[in-house]
């Protein structure tokens, strides 16, 4: 008889115990959560230290425990992220970027697969806005090197490609800004990266007109005119020809020209070339 009240004594004190481990566990959360405010990084590790507390609690019947387990976890992940995303908000690429890497572990840690999916999209977007930083400082292999990231972890983006080609334009490579502009023009920038290569066939046109070139400036801006309507690359096509003494081309180029600009400054002046060039 003496055994067995010793033995309900002590259960009744173990309960108690963890009853009260549950409560400091408890209040270890509450303190965690006032921190959000103030310092989401002090939040997050007061949340790890209430998380260490709440497993080493035994289970109750309410599934208090649990339930407390589960707060913390979420919590860790979710500001984590917040955090990444603050350093994003920010500007400050390169953290955020740390941070999200952090925030994948901690995801994967807690099985969270919904911010692993978030995570996930989001990286892209880093070096995406990264890139268009660089491109505004115009620092070209800088944002070459954010975007072609962005690319690589997102095959699909049209815009990580038309930024991409925008970039190596920018620092001179014609043929990578091309390729570029060609693949974006594949994934939902047809439009913008049509733009794109019109503007850098007008530019080799003006280029090869000026260098007495008539030939390849005619192709050039041709090729930009196929690329998107250009008023000012048909004209260059038709001084060219004028150049090659090539009449009957030279009057469809004027004609293409006046189609796309019918309002130009010039009209009257290109309608004059035009009858000139038919007698």
């Amino acid at each position: 008889m003496k055994k067995s009240i010793l033995f309900i004594a002590a259960a009744f004190m173990a309960l108690s115990m963890s009853a009260q481990d549950l409560g400091q566990a408890t209040e270890m959360y509450n303190n965690a959560a006032g921190l959000i405010q103030a310092d989401k990084a002090a939040a997050v590790s007061a949340f790890k230290e209430a998380l260490k507390a709440a497993e080493a609690c035994e289970a109750d019947a309410d599934g208090q425990r649990d339930a407390l387990i589960d707060n913390c976890k979420t919590n860790i992940v979710n500001f984590t992220l917040s955090i990444a995303k603050d350093f994003l908000k920010d500007k400050e690429y390169d953290k955020a970027y740390d941070q999200l890497k952090l925030t994948l572990e901690e995801a994967a840690l807690y099985n969270n697969e919904e911010v692993t999916a978030e995570v996930n999209a989001l990286i892209p977007t880093v070096y995406l806005a990264k890139g268009n930083q660089l491109l505004r400082e115009k620092d070209a292999l800088g944002a070459i090197d954010a975007y072609q990231k962005a690319f690589d972890l997102d095959p699909n983006n049209g815009k990580a490609a038309l930024n991409l080609g925008q970039a190596y334009n920018m620092s001179g490579n014609a043929a990578a800004a091309e390729e570029n502009f060609k693949i974006a023009m594949n994934l939902g920038e047809e439009k913008a990266a049509r733009k794109q290569l019109s503007k850098m066939y007008l530019k080799k046109a003006n280029a090869a007109y000026k260098a007495g070139n008539f030939n390849q400036a005619y192709d050039a801006a041709m090729t930009s005119n196929d690329f998107d309507n250009n008023a000012n690359a048909c004209k260059i096509a038709g001084n060219a020809c004028v150049k090659m003494n090539n009449k009957a081309v030279a009057i469809e180029c004027f004609n293409m020209y006046l189609t796309i600009s019918p309002n130009a400054k010039d009209a009257a002046q290109i309608k004059e070339t035009i009858n000139i060039l038919k007698k």
